[in-house]
């Protein structure tokens, strides 16, 4: 199988997955989501994938797998462990903050 640093590199892998007890052919494309701990990659997929098949790639491949709302993470890692350091000048860590005083 095709390891996670070349996935990466390419953008995209071609997997097969059981769908209501079909075998699919489906791309995942690599996309980036800004998370506390940096950008985090995710293999995202365009159409409907069950939750124990995202759990499977998730661990063959060892990255995260999204489809919709579900996000899959490999056994024992967490978001911290994909994160890429984000650049200070794109990284904003104050909120908008607006002062006001009552008056009397």
């Amino acid at each position: 199988m095709i390891g996670r640093d070349e996935i990466l590199r390419r953008g995209f892998v071609d997997v097969k997955v059981f769908v209501s007890g079909l075998r699919q052919s489906h791309r995942l494309t690599i996309e980036r989501e800004r998370m506390a701990q940096g950008l985090v990659p995710f293999l995202v997929c365009k159409h409907y994938i069950p939750t124990p098949e995202l759990l499977r790639l998730s661990e063959e491949l060892q990255l995260p797998v999204k489809c919709r709302d579900v996000r899959v993470f490999p056994r024992g890692k967490m978001a911290g462990d994909f994160a890429e350091k984000v650049s200070p000048l794109l990284a904003t860590a104050e909120a908008d903050t607006v002062e006001a005083e009552l008056e009397e």
